[in-house]
């Protein structure tokens, strides 16, 4: 074998290969740092999916994934529609923290200026148990109407009160020195021949009927006439004390034969009303 031969089979032959070249990911450039699309390291699958194409940055897809990994194993309540059962709708009610019973509410009804009626309580209750409200719903709705309640009971005040110091001005103008006989005249007459409650009536205006002065002046014109027929005497010349009262009022009932005692005499009911009123003017007034 000549040194050539040698030569040649001593020497390894150098062999190429193919080499893929790296690809370069894709960057966005954002400010003076690159920032790489980590969008394009993902399958084509997942990165045209909406629910991933919404996120434009890595980290507001993991807080999205980490809260929805907290939610697991929570309880979750179904949304009714129109086609749920009545049953269905009862359960989310429940899950939403409705009283197993209207009776289970626990209601605050106190209130310092208008009374709450145990009866509507009770209706209310029954109502929103049946709305499928929870306790808090409940008393909101309810602390509502009592503060509308409290308002309109606290204007209703200051009307009357506004109302009452109206009428006193115009009828002592008119009256003059009069004014607290005429008064006393109608007040009588007013309690002895109405329901108070109509005296409490309010009018178109808010101003309760009692108090408008029209409604007085009649009263006390009528007491007038009464008075000069001898059917009604308030603070006259002929009753001027309690003294006085009680004097015509036992001369009235004293008189076994007059009118008063006649069930039949004409002036019957006349003598019956003059004493009751009598006996009103004659009851103490309150300070």
């Amino acid at each position: 074998m000549s040194s050539e031969q040698i030569t040649q089979e001593a020497v390894p032959v150098e062999t190429t290969e193919a080499v893929e070249p790296v690809a370069k990911p894709n960057v966005v450039s954002g400010g003076d740092t690159p920032v790489a699309n980590w969008k394009s390291s993902i399958s084509e699958e997942f990165r045209s999916d909406p629910n991933i194409e919404k996120f434009t940055e890595i980290d507001a897809l993991a807080k999205s994934y980490i809260n929805a990994t907290r939610m697991i194993g929570q309880d979750k309540v179904a949304v009714p529609n129109k086609n749920s059962t009545e049953d269905q709708w009862n359960e989310v009610y429940s899950k939403l923290g409705r009283p197993e019973t209207a009776d289970k509410y626990a209601l605050n009804i106190e209130s310092e200026a208008v009374a709450m009626d145990e009866n509507a309580i009770k209706n209310f209750a029954e109502q929103s148990h049946k709305l499928g409200l929870n306790n808090t719903q409940a008393q909101g709705i309810l602390e509502f109407y009592k503060n509308n309640m409290e308002s309109n009971m606290q204007r209703a005040t200051v009307d009357t009160e506004t109302a009452q110091a109206q009428a006193e001005t115009e009828l002592r103008a008119e009256w003059g020195k009069e004014f607290d006989s005429n008064v006393s005249k109608a007040s009588a007459l007013a309690k002895a021949n109405m329901n108070p409650e109509i005296l409490d009536l309010q009018m178109q205006d808010g101003t309760r009927i009692g108090d408008h002065p029209e409604i007085i002046k009649g009263f006390a014109k009528i007491a007038g006439m009464l008075s000069e027929d001898k059917l009604v005497s308030t603070e006259s010349e002929s009753v001027n004390s309690m003294k006085d009262l009680q004097s015509e009022i036992s001369a009235i009932t004293n008189d076994t034969t007059g009118p008063y005692w006649n069930h039949k005499h004409p002036d019957h009911a006349k003598m019956v009303q003059q004493v009751y009123t009598l006996r009103e003017m004659a009851q103490p007034k309150e300070d």
